[in-house]
């Protein structure tokens, strides 16, 4: 089933073209990320293929305990007149439902995945995607408070 909103009242709805502060800048639930560098248009078909694309990612999740998410919903819909259809006579019927990020977001993190195999992941969703993206991690300096304290921590368990 493809996603959009529970309930909503209004079909049409103007493109809301301006700029947005930006949420979700940095790591806020996972160890790495993705960071798109420009805006972005995600419609619904798209964003079910990249979480049934990403539970692929995350198999034996009860084991490893891995996790993802996604800090994108499509809730503003599209609407499109039919092809052949001339000009006039109102807006045309609801299309599809869609979600717009600015520039600096992070789209995907990830929890409890390797470096290889999320970078890997990351990768191919990059090729997915129709703008260019930043691969983001934990930055070095967590990982330097930790061996300043003389845990048993090493830089390998922060990329893990």
């Amino acid at each position: 089933m493809m996603l959009q909103p529970r309930k909503f009242i209004y079909k049409t709805r103007q493109k809301l073209r301006k700029k947005y502060p930006i949420t979700y800048s940095q790591l806020s639930f996972g160890d790495m990320g993705l960071r798109s560098l420009s805006r972005l248009r995600l419609t619904n078909k798209q964003l079910f293929r990249l979480t049934i694309f990403f539970k692929k990612s995350v198999r034996k999740s009860e084991l490893t305990k891995r996790s993802f998410w996604i800090h994108a919903f499509p809730h503003l819909p599209l609407t499109r007149k039919s092809k052949g259809m001339r000009m006039g006579k109102g807006q045309g019927k609801l299309n599809l439902w869609h979600s717009n990020s600015s520039s600096g977001k992070i789209l995907i993190e990830f929890r409890h995945l390797r470096f290889g195999r999320a970078k890997y992941f990351l990768t191919q969703l990059n090729a997915k995607l129709s703008t260019p993206t930043s691969f983001v991690k934990q930055s070095s300096k967590q990982i330097k408070i930790a061996r300043s304290r003389r845990l048993n921590v090493s830089a390998y368990d922060f990329l893990n």
